[in-house]
């Protein structure tokens, strides 16, 4: 057996190695504290690894310096070709470290902006950029007038506040045999300067562009000012109104080609390189998992990201081993990271070692090595009111969803919100407590709620009724009753 060290690994493997250990930070620095807790970064940034893991570790293991090179380059181009954003991303990460991976990939995709055609040929509206002849396009085939506010969420990413909308539209068009398909518009809200909505208003919405930005009216004084906005609209009858009817005249035909590019060709991992592997990917699901607003209560984000502190190069170095030797680094490595995880990873043990040979074996010496430590198993939640201890607490994001039918099954309406707490420790970062109800009724919300901490309060009508306040008014969410999502 040589003792020589593995070569480094070429600039598109480092770089691509660089990717996840940035990704990891950005993620933890995003999660750190529940005043600047950013849930669409930690979305983002981790939903780059859904399909781009095992890449990683198939170009980390090849036979050679250059077949390992050129695994990496393919994953690399398979990350960029996603969307021009995440190339973007990976630029501005990789330079961080002092990685150029726009000199190691091709041309960025380019954003299509354009009407398309399905699977069947039919066409259909993509995002549109908020623009006067979008805008004109909606309130040509739709009565605006007769919009209502299907779900509303405001919420404070990092330190902005962002906002999505969805609107249920009434056609001007005949749908045809379709008259009682649903339609929706969705509106996404970056950089929000201004919201004055009440969801008990009449219906009615006014889309509008202003040098400063983008203008929303609901009902008749409710109002969304943003700095930048995308919409989508979400109707499966689009090609019989005015709009669809023109790009049908223009987009041609269906190309089988034009379809999404093919991910990079990865070989089976086998052993301890697949149990890894599956770690890290599932590690990334459950960070991603934050999306879903009640599942912030439930996912140990900086736990993950201790466990994985430095796993891109880990990985690399691993990969690099002669075979006899690489079977049991990634066992090391799987070891250390449940290790460095701790006590608040084990509920996910037996999901985290799938993939992982003798899995069991692996989960009894790291359980003993953390009892050896003293590595006490997290705390249980304390046993107190919804009310208890809202005194301090800051307003993260609101959601209200209200009563719809959807692919033909009837929703109930649902609220949530997402507070930011002083820990139990002075000077330990604040953590997050989510409410929910599950029979709300109105909202009432200025974008002053988001603003400072302290002046949270649940009141109780002479009814029973419940109501989220904060500040003088600034926040008013009545439902029948508040509960407190359980986190671990």
């Amino acid at each position: 057996m040589s003792s020589r060290s593995p070569e480094p690994p070429g600039p598109a493997l480092a770089a691509l190695g660089t990717l996840l250990d940035r990704s990891l930070s950005q993620i933890a620095d995003a999660a750190r504290d529940a005043r600047t807790f950013d849930r669409e970064t930690i979305r983002a940034v981790s939903d780059v690894w859904d399909n781009t893991t095992y890449p990683l570790f198939w170009a980390a293991t090849g036979p050679s310096t250059w077949s390992r090179e050129r695994r990496a380059r393919a994953a690399l181009e398979w990350m960029a070709r996603l969307r021009p954003t995440r190339r973007q991303w990976m630029v501005e990460q990789a330079a961080v470290a002092g990685h150029r991976i726009d000199t190691l990939i091709r041309s960025a995709p380019e954003l299509r902006n354009t009407p398309y055609r399905d699977y069947r040929g039919v066409v259909r509206p993509v995002y549109f950029r908020w623009t006067p002849e979008a805008l004109a396009d909606l309130a040509a085939d739709y009565v605006l007038d007769e919009a209502t506010v299907r779900h509303l969420d405001l919420e404070r990413t990092g330190t902005r506040l962002s906002g999505f909308l969805i609107l249920d539209l009434v056609r001007s068009y005949d749908p045809g045999e379709n008259a009682s398909a649903p339609c929706a518009l969705h509106v996404h809200l970056d950089g929000v300067t201004e919201a004055d909505i009440d969801t008990g208003a009449p219906p009615g919405a006014r889309l509008e562009s202003t040098p400063g930005g983008v203008v929303i009216g609901l009902g008749a004084h409710g109002v969304l000012r943003a700095r930048e906005a995308s919409i989508r609209l979400d109707d499966g009858c689009w090609h019989l109104s005015d709009a669809g009817r023109r790009a049908d005249a223009q987009v041609p035909p269906r190309q089988d080609k034009a379809r999404r590019p093919d991910p990079p060709k990865v070989g089976e991992l086998e052993g301890s390189v697949q149990g890894a592997a599956f770690f890290v990917l599932w590690s990334m699901l459950r960070i991603r998992s934050v999306r879903f607003p009640r599942e912030v209560a439930h996912v140990p984000v900086q736990a993950y990201c201790r466990a994985l502190q430095g796993a891109g190069g880990d990985i690399l170095a691993a990969g690099a081993l002669p075979r006899q030797q690489r079977e049991a680094a990634f066992r090391t490595l799987v070891t250390v990271w449940l290790r460095r995880g701790g006590p608040d990873l084990v509920p996910d043990w037996g999901v985290l070692l799938k993939g992982v040979p003798d899995a069991r074996e692996l989960a009894r010496g790291a359980r003993e090595d953390l009892i050896k430590e003293g590595a006490a198993p997290p705390a249980p939640a304390p046993d107190r009111r919804v009310t208890d201890g809202l005194e301090r607490a800051g307003l993260r994001m609101v959601s209200y969803t209200a009563a719809h039918t959807e692919r033909g099954s009837r929703r109930e309406a649902s609220t949530m919100a997402h507070l930011a707490v002083p820990a139990e420790d002075a000077g330990a970062p604040w953590r997050m407590r989510v409410l929910r109800a599950d029979d709300p009724f109105r909202l009432r919300v200025r974008a002053a709620a988001f603003d400072g901490f302290g002046g949270v309060r649940i009141d109780k009508d002479e009814d029973g009724r419940e109501t989220l306040m904060v500040g003088d008014g600034d926040l008013a969410l009545d439902a029948r009753a508040w509960s407190e999502e359980p986190g671990r």
